[in-house]
């Protein structure tokens, strides 16, 4: 056997997909090898022929390759790092088109010989609609455009989307929900959701996601909420997560704190009444950031990965190396071992059959608030594993999360 693609980078190599073969025998590639997700085109025996995109922006998905007419269908952050477009470009790197149109976030599937494609589109204040056009982006026919009528009966707060420059200048995109009743003159409390983790954004220019209506609610009731992707999570390349490499939490924290010093300069914030709230990694930085800081009030850290040597291998392994070969930055990285350090109300969240992030770590991150004679609140959802799902649960997960606001924030 013959090697005939080898991949370097300066802290890990992604593989996003395989290869998409030709009929001549050459094939296209995707590679982050620039810290930028692009396509490559390479002959049977790997050399390359092509490098196909190029850029500061990366491929978000591989939709359809057209042998016949020469063009390569894809979506990517070309025209906004927060709102995904479809593109067609030729397979010598020529004629990048954008085909979808409008601002806001593209999902498409296109037809087999690329004739059509379905677009499924929405922006944060309209949910999704889907039409069908044709390869050019021609509208051909409206499919549904999900007005949603019921929508009418609530009285929403506005959706802002911004960006927040970190200490050291990194862009930082940000998403904000005021109340219903927004008045400049009073200043608000804060609720911050977090996810964090590797080039995982949660800004977009997009319709809602599972948390956005009890967002709302929380906007109603007088609280400003605040989403910032923090540069390792910001999906801007792969070259914005290296830093994290080896040492999970203080870089996302000191960003996240930058984020949190521009609210405070803001004059409708109340910079004491400053809560986050996260799961999974967002749990895990929850703990971390309440274990590390004192900007924060209160905190929620649902399904929490305590001590990363708890966690799975292919997942930690790839940002953090093994525990043996970096003993310190799993140390440093894990909340359990600073439990001493809490600030802030605190409410641990996990599902008794979670076989993601297992309950270990909520337990053993309890054991040692215990030790260290610190107060906190803990809930079990003996039946769920990584999420609530059941609707009756999260009825219950909802108003106690809510109440647990209302009490400490």
């Amino acid at each position: 056997s013959n090697t005939i693609l080898h991949e370097t980078s300066k802290a890990w190599v992604g593989i996003n997909d395989n290869p998409n073969f030709l009929k001549d025998g050459s094939f296209l590639w995707q590679s982050e090898r620039t810290g930028w997700d692009h396509f490559y085109h390479y002959s049977a025996d790997g050399k390359l022929l092509q490098q196909v995109t190029d850029g500061r922006w990366e491929v978000s998905s591989f939709e359809v390759l057209d042998e016949e007419k020469g063009f390569l269908y894809f979506t990517a952050t070309e025209h906004s790092p927060i709102a995904p477009q479809a593109y067609r470009v030729k397979l010598d790197g020529t004629g990048l088109t954008r085909v979808t149109t409008g601002e806001g976030s593209h999902k498409v599937s296109v037809s087999p010989d690329s004739n059509l494609f379905i677009d499924n589109w929405s922006d944060v204040n309209t949910p999704t609609q889907t039409r069908l056009y044709d390869a050019d982006g021609k509208l051909v026919r409206v499919i549904d455009e999900n007005k949603v009528g019921a929508l009418k009966q609530y009285k929403l707060g506005t959706t802002e989307l911004l960006q927040v420059k970190t200490r050291d200048g990194f862009p930082m995109e940000a998403l904000m929900i005021k109340p219903p009743d927004f008045d400049r003159a009073r200043r608000y409390p804060v609720l911050e959701f977090t996810y964090s983790g590797p080039h995982a954004p949660q800004v977009k220019n997009g319709w809602g996601g599972s948390t956005y209506m009890w967002h709302q609610l929380l906007a109603e009731k007088g609280y400003l909420i605040w989403i910032c992707d923090n540069r390792t999570a910001s999906g801007k390349g792969l070259e914005s997560t290296w830093p994290v490499y080896k040492n999970f939490g203080e870089l996302e924290l000191r960003d996240l704190e930058d984020g949190i010093a521009w609210l405070k300069s803001q004059p409708y914030v109340d910079g004491s009444r400053i809560g986050v709230w996260g799961w999974s990694y967002g749990g895990f930085m929850t703990s971390y950031a309440l274990t590390h800081s004192q900007s924060f009030k209160m905190g929620i850290a649902g399904g929490t990965v305590s001590d990363w040597r708890n966690y799975d291998s292919i997942y930690t392994e790839r940002y953090m190396q093994t525990p043996q070969n970096n003993p310190e930055g799993y140390k440093k990285s894990s909340p359990v071992n600073f439990a001493k350090d809490l600030h802030g109300k605190l409410l641990l969240i996990h599902g008794a059959t979670d076989d993601n992030v297992h309950m270990a770590n909520t337990i053993q991150l309890v054991y040692e608030l215990q030790k260290a004679g610190k107060q906190f609140q803990l809930m079990l959802y003996p039946k769920s594993r990584h999420g609530v799902t059941d609707p009756l649960l999260v009825k219950h997960l909802r108003t106690m999360m809510t109440d647990f606001i209302l009490a400490n924030l």
